[in-house]
């Protein structure tokens, strides 16, 4: 797979993700009584990595063929995929109530 093919496979799920990402991302901050900014930004840190799930996708004919079947046959397959990383928002939000803070929207 050449540079331009890998781009046309990869980009439009990335583009997909980076906008849902960012349209479900209500404007506001965590809040937390007598909280020092190290500390909360400590707290989101460690509530980010523990909400990190992994995830993949593949869709295609991943592997060889001896020649019949859908999708199979002499060569490589044509598979396509990703996989990457999101965060849980359940388990953010989750962590971060657990730890005394509230959501404040803007």
């Amino acid at each position: 797979m050449n540079a331009h093919q890998a781009k046309h496979i990869f980009l439009p799920p990335l583009l997909a993700i980076t906008m849902l990402v960012g349209c479900a991302a209500p404007a506001g901050d965590w809040v937390k009584d007598n909280a020092q900014p190290l500390q909360v930004d400590q707290d989101k840190y460690a509530c980010l990595k523990d909400a990190q799930q992994p995830f993949s996708y593949l869709s295609g004919s991943p592997g060889w063929g001896p020649g019949w079947g859908p999708g199979w046959g002499p060569g490589w397959g044509a598979a396509s995929g990703y996989a990457g990383v999101q965060t849980n928002q359940e388990l953010y939000r989750a962590c971060m109530k657990a730890r005394g803070y509230n959501w404040q929207p803007q």
